[in-house]
């Protein structure tokens, strides 16, 4: 956020200073600290308190500035203060600038001094300094002292010899409070999704902020795709495997077969079962060339067909003259129901001496 445009005085109305949430920047800082600093998304619910998450972060950052173990602060104190005396998230967050340049500047000082009475003057200056313009929002020591059960003798110490400690250097930079907001933001993130079990959209976009969760995030991502591309090249070099191997396989095994490779043998209609399609296709010229394929092939020889029954001669007639007449008897005639049909031409027949003989016998 920048601040030159927030304070700009060619458009800051200071008639409406007291209202000061009219201002754009404020409206989107008030924003960002509800949603990530836990204090809800209720507009209404004014920020006078500090949030849970915010009581604990401040209750474990000052124990650690001050270690004394007189008056240790608590969170049930803390929570009673920051109530009592209506602690505004920004006057808390300007409280932590100031203990970490006390943590650089005058470390002594947070070895003397109680956690609890550091809480207690830290968040007071930061509020005199941040609404104490002395006129409406005043801040009182009285106040203070029944907020933190102490008398205001006691809180006027406390306050002089906490602006001495810090060398009355209470001005802070617009970087310097927003460095303390993020890292707030970051270890409240943390802290509540380790607590859940898991992060909500907005701790993941808090720690994305941050570089050494953004690296951290960066280099999972990395290894992960690095590893889905490892997986990937292995799958693909198995399935290439497997297919190649059952290329090999196909190939061995039509080359041990017996015969062409890779032939599918099979049947017709004209053949006898168990030749192969070659014996089929062209019967042998001879019986010793067909008995030679049969035994080649392995196949049985199929048996002889049985003999063709020879029909009976017909009565040849005989001329007005009474000779037989040889020539109309040898004329093709008709077949006989019953009878086998003439042999046909190219097929063996009945032998030339036996048909004479018959003829002239009759």
């Amino acid at each position: 956020m920048d601040f030159e445009e927030l304070f700009d005085e060619r458009t800051f109305p200071f008639s409406d200073f007291q209202e000061f949430t009219f201002i754009p920047g404020h409206q989107k800082l008030s924003e960002r600290v509800r949603k990530r600093l836990y204090y809800g998304l209720d507009k209404d619910c004014t920020l006078d308190a500090l949030s849970c998450p915010v009581t604990d972060i401040a209750v474990e950052l000052l124990q650690k500035s001050a270690p004394s173990p007189i008056r240790k602060l608590q969170k049930k104190y803390a929570a009673h203060v920051a109530r009592e005396a209506c602690i505004s998230p920004c006057a808390m967050m300007l409280a932590l600038v100031y203990i970490e340049r006390l943590r650089h500047r005058n470390p002594e000082y947070l070895q003397q001094i109680s956690s609890s009475d550091l809480f207690l003057i830290s968040m007071m200056v930061a509020s005199k300094y941040l609404y104490d313009e002395g006129e409406e929002e005043e801040v009182f020591n009285d106040e203070w002292g029944a907020a933190g059960k102490l008398d205001v003798q006691t809180v006027n110490t406390l306050e002089m010899n906490f602006l001495k400690a810090i060398d009355w250097s209470l001005f802070t930079e617009p970087s310097e409070f927003f460095d303390i907001l993020s890292q707030l933001e970051t270890s409240i993130a943390e802290k509540e999704g380790l607590k859940r079990g898991w992060f909500t959209y907005t701790d993941l976009c808090v720690l994305l902020e941050q570089s050494a969760w953004r690296h951290t995030f960066t280099a999972i991502y990395l290894h992960f795709t690095k590893l889905a591309c490892m997986l990937g090249l292995v799958y693909l070099t198995s399935v290439a495997g497997l297919i190649a191997s059952s290329a090999v396989l196909h190939q061995l095994s039509c080359a041990g077969a017996p015969g062409p490779v890779c032939t599918v043998s099979f049947q017709t209609s004209a053949g006898p079962p168990g030749l192969l399609p070659d014996a089929v296709a062209r019967p042998p010229t001879s019986a010793a060339a067909f008995w030679e394929t049969t035994a080649r092939s392995g196949a049985r020889a199929p048996p002889p067909p049985p003999p063709r029954p020879i029909a009976p001669l017909p009565r040849p007639r005989r001329c007005a003259s009474g000779a037989p007449c040889s020539r109309r008897w040898l004329a093709p005639t008709r077949s006989r129901p019953g009878t086998a049909p003439p042999p046909r031409s190219g097929r063996p027949g009945l032998p030339a001496p036996l048909l004479f003989h018959a003829v002239w016998s009759s």
